[in-house]
């Protein structure tokens, strides 16, 4: 039985395919982790500058940033 890909992986992957999501698409897509623990790994991954986060009126949008020459 093949091991789950880590979070980290599972969301850059989402990301890649999709550019963008907002916050409940990845909860909804990932329901064996908790809304918690993807919001930490997002916030991660945004203090890391591997994806970047828009705050609208109760919407979090997500997307990749760019890649850096």
């Amino acid at each position: 039985m093949p091991t789950p890909k880590p979070i980290t992986e599972r969301i850059l992957e989402f990301l890649r395919c999709s550019h963008e999501c907002d916050f409940e698409a990845l909860v909804t897509r990932y329901p064996e982790f908790t809304w918690n623990e993807i919001y930490l790994e997002v916030s991660r991954l945004q203090r890391h500058g591997l994806v970047t986060v828009r705050r609208g009126v109760g919407i979090f949008t997500i997307r990749q940033s760019p890649a850096l020459p």
